[in-house]
């Protein structure tokens, strides 16, 4: 506890972090930790229930710090009045590293950059969820069936009760047997308001409630054939949430991402409404 508290201010380690958005912070919730969160979501006729697990597992110093994302996945389409397939099992292993190469520490906040260097392994499940006809449907792959390396770049400002956030990202994948999923650039800002103003000590419960702006720009991906059309395009939501500090070591978490923008190429089912949960334990 010493350690995390030597690292940054009393309010800063009272901060949350955005739920969607990838903070520049790499001390507090950010560090030798645990994250769960579960979010559901749709897609035209296809359902999506993805739970994450997020380890923070090697932590050396305050400004560099470790990730590895598990996820386990549920996703049905549903075809017709009484027909509907689904698929159940792990997604693929996503790990990173965060390294804040800039922090300005001052009173009551702090501002940091930090770049994060990351990627997935293919261990989702790729197994072929076959139709009635034995044709296999792609929509229900839980793994890419290849590898995938992301740069990413944050920015984090907190000044008292205030919090900004921001960061953009790019992300590139190999070819899955003349498959090719479309490169993909994400961009995130939010808005942080922490209640109380001022934090007396380490143990003061606070709320954040928080505003995200979630995009992302997909190319087109390929296939045996030649280019996909119908793939790719402009995807953004808006997202209020809000974070409860149970504890220095302990919080909670929620979040809506609503679709406002989904400007795709040719024709694509639309995004729905998307709900989310989580918590937080940091390991002193």
């Amino acid at each position: 506890m010493a350690m995390v508290l030597a690292a940054a201010p009393v309010s800063v380690v009272a901060q949350g972090l955005p739920f969607h958005a990838v903070s520049a912070l790499t001390t507090a919730f950010e560090q030798r930790g645990v994250r769960f969160l579960s979010a559901v979501a749709t897609r035209g006729n296809i359902t999506t229930v993805t739970s994450k697990f997020v380890f923070l597992p090697w932590a050396p110093g305050p400004k560099f710090t470790t990730i590895i994302v598990v996820p386990v996945v549920y996703r049905e389409m549903d075809v017709g009045p009484s027909t509907s397939y689904s698929v159940f099992g792990t997604g693929d292993l996503a790990m990173a590293a965060k390294w804040a190469f800039f922090t300005s520490d001052r009173p009551g906040g702090t501002t940091r950059l930090a770049v994060v260097v990351g990627g997935t392994l293919p261990t989702g499940t790729t197994d072929p969820r076959l139709d009635a006809d034995g044709n296999e449907i792609r929509a229900l792959r839980l793994g890419r069936g290849a590898v995938s390396g992301s740069l990413l770049m944050a920015v984090s400002v907190l000044r008292g009760r205030f919090g900004l956030t921001a960061d953009i990202g790019h992300t590139v994948t190999a070819g899955d047997g003349g498959y090719q999923v479309g490169q993909k650039t994400i961009y995130d800002f939010a808005f942080s308001l922490r209640f109380p103003d001022r934090i007396g000590t380490i143990r003061t419960r606070t709320v954040q409630l928080y505003m995200e702006w979630n995009g992302m720009f997909s190319a087109r991906s390929g296939a045996p054939g030649g280019v996909i059309g119908d793939s790719g395009g402009h995807v953004a939501f808006l997202s209020p949430g809000i974070q409860v500090v149970l504890l220095p070591q302990f919080l909670v978490e929620a979040s809506v991402q609503i679709p406002v923008v989904q400007d795709f190429n040719g024709q694509q089912p639309r995004f729905g409404t998307r709900f989310a949960t989580g918590a937080r334990l940091l390991f002193f």
